[in-house]
């Protein structure tokens, strides 16, 4: 038998189940705060990605409409380095060599076409949309507005190929992507079966985003879980976005500080080298477009950005934590600059979920919905000195520290939310925008005056996610009145994942060795007679006498509010009768 609200039969003094979301908090005996702004996944999602044209590739498939023109699908090397791009060419007849494809709009919602071509013949086109077009000059590297709400076109490194793109607000509810090519500026003209243009990456989407979501024989559109701002005093409760939203409880977490002065706009970062970027670029964890994107030119040389502007402490651990999605290259590196970390960091692959460290470094990758990850690495500043964490391509998940390699001139990483803290892990995101910014701890307690708890014999069960418990000395509750403390805590100054749970009457504690993973914890005391329950059987007991009427609990801090849990609350159910030792195994299992 699992925890529940009918085991035990007896009734709790105070059961709390954040679970549930706000409505927990109706409970005046309850008192929340924190200071500041601070963020958490909410059960709320966004639309991460889009495009509403089904066939992006392959122009040959009957969904696109064509007139005096030849398609052959699969002809030429993309600008992703695959035979997939399409060769399109005139047919022998007189009149628009046309091709187009149309799409459900939303009147007055801006839609965003991309259109990736390539000279084969002929060198222009114009693009139209429902109520206005633009025209491309590839031979040029132009473009001529014709009513668009804004127009760009983009080499492709040297490769001839060009991103073209053309933004314009819907009016009706039929949108249109279409394409005629252009002969010495007529549109009209008899056609030369050995002219045309190569395509490839059609695209129309309603977010903005400038980064190809392929397509081939459905439109695409993906959601994911929202990265949400919360306002002071405003408590968070947090979902896991990497199981579809289920419930992790109330987040409490101790105050933090994000190092890093531009948490989401690369551009103002002072360091680039060999690398192209697009400011806000595709759709952010946030649901924002502030995601930049940077592709990896063709060059065999190191290609990063770097903000090298954060006073270091020789001896302190840094965590650096940054949002990226995949936009075509798998292996990305976080290192750090080699006078303030030596030769550190970590290489990821975004493509099987993974890390190797380089030299003495700790690194996690976690997965957030829609192709998005969190990446961490935690390094100890070697020096003192101003520098930072490094943001770079790499060609394999083993590549040396701060490794040159050859990218393609088309594939790259979004990259958003990037946070350099002091400490051994991440906190929830941090947003800056010049300069470093701070957010406060949470407090979270009850009076348990208003309770019919008395204090003992008693027993207190609490729910977590496995594995919560970060930072220095995290605790999980304190209770306190009159003379006596009772609490429970991480054995630990650093967030290893072996470190045991402590729980402490008075100045008398006793650790349980092998818990830290518990995701349940039931403590009984009774005068001469404490025990502690904890996940996989793993329980102790002591002799500590428990003999205070306590008056005030502490959830995931200490009684000055210090060592919060960095981590989440599902629930706590508070006793006023000492539970059997089957009851508390139970109760755990």
């Amino acid at each position: 038998m699992s925890y529940s609200n009918s085991f035990p039969t007896q009734t709790p003094s105070l059961n709390l189940n954040f679970a549930t979301g706000s409505d927990q908090f109706l409970d005046s005996r309850i008192s929340y705060s924190r200071s500041s702004t601070g963020t958490a996944f909410s059960s709320e999602k966004h639309l991460s990605s889009e495009n509403l044209l089904p066939y992006s590739n392959d122009l040959s498939n009957s969904a696109w409409f064509s007139e005096y023109v030849s398609v052959a699908s699969a002809a030429i090397t993309a600008p992703d380095s695959s035979s997939t791009a399409s060769d399109l060419r005139e047919t022998a007849h007189t009149g628009l060599h046309t091709f187009n494809d149309q799409y459900t709009s939303v009147a007055g919602v801006s839609y965003t076409h991309t259109v990736f071509a390539k000279a084969n013949g002929r060198t222009a086109f114009t693009l139209y949309t429902r109520d206005a077009n633009a025209t491309f000059d590839l031979s040029a590297s132009t473009v001529v507005n014709n009513g668009m709400d804004s127009v760009s076109i983009t080499a492709i490194g040297s490769t001839g190929w060009y991103k073209c793109v053309a933004t314009q607000t819907a009016t009706n509810t039929l949108g249109i992507l279409q394409v005629v090519l252009l002969n010495s500026g007529a549109a009209s003209y008899l056609g030369e079966t050995d002219k045309g243009i190569y395509f490839w990456g059609m695209q129309a989407s309603s977010l903005g985003e400038q980064i190809l979501n392929p397509t081939s024989g459905s439109i695409h559109r993906s959601f994911a879980p929202t990265l949400k701002s919360y306002s002071s005093d405003q408590p968070r409760f947090e979902f896991d976005p990497a199981s579809d939203g289920q419930s992790e409880g109330l987040l409490i977490e101790s105050q933090a500080t994000n190092l890093a002065r531009y948490s989401s706009d690369i551009s103002s970062w002072n360091s680039t080298s060999t690398v192209e970027l697009t400011s806000n670029a595709g759709i952010a964890p946030n649901g924002q477009l502030e995601a930049d994107l940077i592709v990896f030119p063709s060059t065999a040389t190191q290609h990063y950005v770097y903000d090298n502007t954060i006073s270091m402490t020789s001896g302190t651990t840094y965590t650096t934590s940054v949002y990226v999605k995949s936009a075509g290259q798998r292996y990305f590196q976080l290192c750090g600059n080699s006078a303030g970390f030596g030769y550190t960091g970590a290489n990821f692959d975004l493509q099987a979920v993974s890390s190797v460290n380089i030299n003495s470094t700790t690194s996690t990758i976690t997965a957030i919905g829609s192709g998005w990850y969190r990446l961490t690495v935690t390094m100890a500043a070697a020096a003192t000195t101003t520098g930072g964490v490094i943001l770079i391509g790499v060609g394999s998940s083993t590549a040396a520290h701060f490794a040159a390699t050859a990218g393609n001139d088309f594939d790259g990483v979004l990259c958003w939310g990037f946070q350099t803290e002091v400490g051994s892990s991440a906190s929830s995101m941090i947003s800056t925008s010049g300069a470093a910014a701070t957010k406060s701890a949470d407090s979270c307690s009850v009076d348990l005056s208003g309770t019919s708890f008395r204090g003992g014999p008693a027993s207190i069960v609490i729910e977590t996610p496995a594995g919560a418990g970060e930072g220095f000395i995290p605790y999980l509750f304190s209770l306190t009145g009159g003379d006596q403390n009772f609490y429970a805590f991480k054995n630990t100054t650093t967030a290893t994942a072996t470190d045991d749970w402590r729980y402490q009457v008075g100045g008398t504690g006793t650790t349980v060795s092998g818990s830290a993973g518990s995701d349940k914890i039931a403590i009984r005391w009774d005068t001469g007679d404490v025990k502690a329950q904890f996940s996989a059987g793993v329980s102790s007991t002591n002799s500590g006498a428990v003999e205070t009427a306590f008056t005030n609990l502490k959830i995931g801090s200490n009684p000055a509010n210090l060592y919060q849990l960095n981590g989440n609350f599902k629930r706590l159910s508070l006793y006023s009768v000492a539970l059997s030792d089957t009851e508390l195994a139970t109760l755990v299992d």
